[in-house]
């Protein structure tokens, strides 16, 4: 009876764990070189590694996209060994690499060059991104998959200083609410409007309000503290004085 209900329960983890075991591995990309942000304008180089290139597919096309201006692409593939089996150069937006298992492939290694990208959509918050990579997995037949997408935030010399000086009113508002607050709230709606230099004036506005509320705030806190001092001294003298005159009237 003991034997059946051990035996019982070995069953069930083996279903359990078929159930609810996680996903297979997939294909994965990963960078190896990745700059985390750039100047509109000015040379751009990525490098990227796609491996677990046969986790689920045998024979499939590796797609690769980027946002950079005039990119060029080299595609290498390379065997368990390490040694180099092909390398393909392309020009454009996109390229393509034919995944065959039959090849030997283990992984491949991708390398982008352009120019990083004028801002698009602008945004303070996340920071303003441009996709240097992204890479699908797609197959005869119309399957398709996302394998990865790898960012970078770019900027102009312009939408910098706009950027550092809110950075830098943010720090100084903090959680306060009144005027600071809605300036700095104005000088994020300038900077994702494009009027960076505008950005700048309500930023600049918003450090120089929290700076007076905190100097108002200091001030009427050194207030109270002055006049509980008061309090405090003038209730003293007033019990040593009543201390002081007590004895006397009893004589």
């Amino acid at each position: 009876m003991k034997s059946s209900t051990l035996g019982a329960a070995f069953v069930a983890a083996l279903l359990f764990g078929t159930l609810f075991v996680g996903p297979a591995a997939a294909v994965e990309s990963s960078p190896q070189e990745l700059p985390e942000e750039s100047e509109v304008g000015t040379d751009f180089e990525a490098t990227f590694e796609v491996t677990d290139l046969f986790d689920e597919f045998e024979r499939w096309t590796l797609v690769a996209n980027t946002e950079l201006d005039n990119a060029t692409w080299t595609i290498r593939r390379y065997n368990q060994a390490g040694d180099e089996l092909s390398r393909e150069d392309a020009d454009g937006a996109s390229a393509t690499e034919p995944i065959d298992i039959d090849d030997d492939t283990a992984r491949v290694e991708i390398r982008v060059v352009g120019t990083t990208p004028e801002l698009g959509e602008l945004s303070y918050e996340p920071p303003d991104r441009f996709v240097a990579a992204n890479f699908t997995l797609e197959r005869a037949g119309g399957t398709e998959r996302s394998i990865g997408s790898h960012e970078s935030h770019h900027y102009t010399a312009e939408s910098r200083a706009a950027r550092d000086a809110i950075d830098s009113a943010s720090e100084s508002v903090g959680d306060s609410d009144g005027d600071a607050r809605d300036s700095l709230d104005s000088a994020i709606s300038a900077y994702e409007g494009g009027n960076f230099d505008n950005a700048i004036d309500l930023a600049e506005r918003a450090e120089s309000e929290a700076s007076q509320s905190r100097l108002v705030r200091n001030a009427l806190l050194g207030v109270g503290a002055v006049v509980v001092l008061v309090i405090l001294v003038g209730g003293g003298y007033w019990i040593y004085r009543s201390r002081q005159q007590g004895p006397s009237r009893l004589k």
